[in-house]
């Protein structure tokens, strides 16, 4: 499996927001403490007007790719001093966080609330996200392995080859390890599979 490094959240963040930092990275990770409030058993598909949809190359004014350039201009996001050896993450004013670095520009997008097309978000259960995203962004790795190793896993994003989808689920309350299919999505990242150089 691929070791994917972290970067540094900002300070303060919220535990939404230091989860959305973590995986805008590629990290797997643990919070300390009890957690969310659990989430509904199974909400594949969107639910509430404020939620937005995740992908397939973007969120909000967002898109995979862009420059910083094309991202300020939004006026949604402000870049700080990037080191050009790191990746870096911010959230905007809109609410969505903003995974970047002065060399892949755009390389990652997630916000609260935040769904896939097909309708994988907070609250969908591993099963959700298997029967709708079954194809990991590796094939090397299964999504399995990825659950059991990480509790997080890394899918294909129908139609777009170069950007993956890296889904961080709770498994905390998991009493059987072999069945994992009731483990629940915490959130949703989008990302450049160019992502994992950083």
């Amino acid at each position: 499996m691929t070791v994917r490094t972290g970067i540094r959240p900002a300070l303060g963040a919220g535990t939404g927001a230091l989860a959305a930092t973590l995986l805008l990275a590629g990290c797997g990770f643990d919070l300390d403490g009890p957690g969310p409030a659990p989430a509904p058993e199974v909400t594949s598909a969107p639910s509430d007007a404020s939620e937005r949809t995740l992908g397939p190359d973007g969120v909000g004014p967002f898109r995979l790719g862009m420059s910083l350039d094309e991202a300020e201009a939004t006026g949604a996001w402000e870049r700080r001093a990037e080191n050009p050896e790191a990746c870096m993450a911010d959230t905007g004013t809109d609410g969505i966080t903003v995974g970047w670095s002065g060399e892949l520009g755009v390389h990652s997008l997630t916000a609260e609330n935040a769904r896939t097309p097909e309708g994988i978000g907070p609250g969908s259960t591993y099963a959700d996200v298997r029967r709708v995203h079954p194809e990991p962004s590796d094939p090397d790795d299964t999504l399995d392995e990825q659950l059991a190793l990480l509790g997080t896993v890394w899918t294909a994003v129908p139609g777009h080859p170069d950007n993956m989808y890296a889904i961080k689920f709770d498994t905390s309350r998991l009493t059987d390890r072999g069945r994992p299919g009731s483990a629940t999505v915490q959130v949703v990242v989008l990302k450049l599979k160019a992502n994992e150089r950083c």
